[in-house]
C-alpha cells in the first residue's frame, strides 16, 4: 500500500484484508481533533472509541490512529485537514543515517545528516518531522580493551528537519543533528532512536572508535605579576597535519573582562600562547581547533570547559641584606615607638604637676581672700544706736 493516503475531499477508502493501519492527518494549526465516519456511518471520537480497536493520540496539530481488523470500504473525516499536507498511512517507519566517518576524536563536533523512510519510501510530508523525535545516543560495546569499559549510554544529540541550526531546509526529509563527543574514549555502538506516539524504534549501526583527543592543553602559570600566562598546546603530529591547524579561543577573566585570541600557520607540534595575567582567580577558556587528519579528513574539536585559577603568588624571600636591614628598620621602629611612649608620658606628668599646682593656687588665693575679708569686717566699729529721748 502507497504511504500517502489516497483522499480525495474529506474520504479515503480502506481495503479488504488489511489486518492493521495507521493513518496520519494534519490538521490546521491550533485547531479541534478530527472525527472519523466509518463505512456505516457511525462515528469515532478522539474522546469516544472503542479502545480494544483504536489508539488514537492528538495534538494541537495533527491525529495520528492505529486501527486494528479496520472495516473495508469508503472512510470520511470531519474536520479542519492541513490541505496541503497529504494524510499518510505510516508503516515502517525507519532511520538510516550516514555512516560515521573513522575514526571519531575525543571533544570532537560532528554534523550527521539521514534520512526518514515510511515503508521503502523517503518522508516527503513536510509536516511529518513534527510527528517524530530523533536522538543518538553512544552505547559502550563494553570491550575490556578500551577505556569506556562499562560507562553508561549517553544521548548525544537530536535530529531535527526544521530548517534551523544546521538543518538546510524544512521538512524535505533530511534529518540533521550536530554533536559533539564529549564522552570517554573507546568503542562505541551508535544507536538512533526514533519515537512516534504511538511506537518506538532503534536503529544500531557498525561500531566505531572514539580516539582520545589528538590536541592536548596545559597552562603555565607566571611566576611573577608582571607576566603572562601560557597555554601550552600539544598537537599530535602522527595524526594531525600541522599545516592544517588553527585555533580560535576565548578567556573570561576574572575582573569580568573578555579577550579573544587565534593561532595559525603551526610550524611545531607544541606551540603556546600567551593568556594576560589580569587577575587573580578562576579563568574560563572556550577553544574551536579546526585541522585534518593524516588520512586527509578535516575536523572541528570543541574545548568549552577549560579553566584554570591564578592564585596571587607567595612573597619573595628577602636576602641576607634585606633581612638585615628589615631587622635594623623594625629595631628604630621599635626605638621610636618607645621614644614617643615616653614623650607621651612626661608630657602628661607635666600636664597633671600644672594642673595641681594650679589648682593649689586657685585654693590658696581663694583661702587668703577670704581671710582678708573676715578680718577687715571685725575691725569695722560698731555704730551706738539713739535712744527715744534724744
Amino acid at each position: 500500500m502507497a504511504n500517502r493516503l489516497p483522499i480525495e475531499g474529506q474520504r479515503f477508502r480502506i481495503d479488504e484484508n488489511i489486518d492493521e493501519i495507521t493513518l496520519l492527518f494534519f490538521r490546521e494549526r491550533g485547531s479541534s481533533p478530527l472525527i472519523l465516519i466509518k463505512p456505516d456511518g457511525s462515528k469515532w471520537y478522539e474522546a469516544r472509541h472503542p479502545i480494544e480497536q483504536v489508539t488514537w493520540y492528538t495534538n494541537e496539530n495533527f491525529d495520528m490512529i492505529r486501527i486494528k481488523e479496520p472495516m473495508p470500504g469508503p472512510w470520511q473525516v470531519a474536520g479542519r485537514v492541513d490541505e496541503e499536507n497529504d494524510a499518510v498511512i505510516v508503516s515502517d517507519v525507519k532511520f538510516k543515517a550516514e555512516p560515521l566517518p573513522s575514526p571519531l576524536y575525543e571533544n570532537e563536533h560532528i554534523k550527521v545528516e539521514g534520512t526518514l523512510y515510511n515503508g521503502d519510501s523517503p518522508v516527503k510530508t513536510a509536516r511529518f518531522h513534527e510527528t517524530v523525535i530523533l536522538e543518538v545516543l553512544f552505547i559502550s560495546t563494553n570491550n575490556a580493551d578500551f577505556d569506556n569499559f562499562g560507562v553508561d549510554p549517553k544521548r548525544i544529540g537530536e535530529f531535527s528537519d526544521n530548517g534551523r541550526g544546521y538543518d538546510e531546509y524544512s521538512g524535505d526529509g533530511t534529518f540533521t543533528s550536530r554533536f559533539k563527543l564529549n564522552i570517554t574514549p573507546g568503542e562505541y555502538l551508535p544507536t538512533y532512536e526514533l519515537t512516534t506516539p504511538l511506537y518506538d524504534r532503534s536503529y544500531e549501526t557498525e561500531p566505531v572508535v572514539i580516539e582520545a583527543s589528538p590536541v592536548k592543553f596545559e597552562m603555565k602559570l607566571a611566576k611573577q605579576a608582571e607576566q603572562d600566562h601560557k597555554l601550552i598546546i600539544d598537537i599530535d603530529d602522527q595524526r594531525v597535519a600541522l599545516k592544517s591547524f588553527a585555533l580560535n579561543g576565548k578567556v573570561d577573566f576574572p575582573n569580568g573582562e573578555e579577550r579573544t585570541f587565534s593561532l595559525s600557520e603551526v610550524n611545531k607540534s607544541k606551540v603556546s600562547v600567551p593568556i594576560a595575567n589580569l587577575d587573580y582567580g578562576k579563568h574560563l577558556i572556550d577553544m574551536s581547533v579546526f585541522a585534518t587528519n593524516q588520512q586527509g579528513r578535516e575536523f572541528e574539536l570543541v574545548i568549552d570547559d577549560y579553566s584554570f585559577i591564578a592564585n596571587r603568588p607567595s612573597p619573595q624571600p628577602l636576602s641576607q641584606a634585606e633581612q638585615l636591614a628589615a631587622k635594623r628598620s623594625a629595631l628604630e621602629q621599635e626605638r621610636l615607638e618607645k621614644q614617643r611612649q615616653r614623650d607621651e608620658q612626661d608630657s602628661q606628668l607635666i600636664a597633671n604637676i600644672i594642673a595641681i599646682v594650679s589648682i593649689n593656687l586657685v585654693l590658696v588665693i581663694f583661702g587668703v581672700g577670704i581671710i582678708w575679708y573676715l578680718r577687715k569686717r571685725s575691725r569695722v566699729p560698731k555704730t551706738p544706736s539713739k535712744g527715744k529721748n534724744d
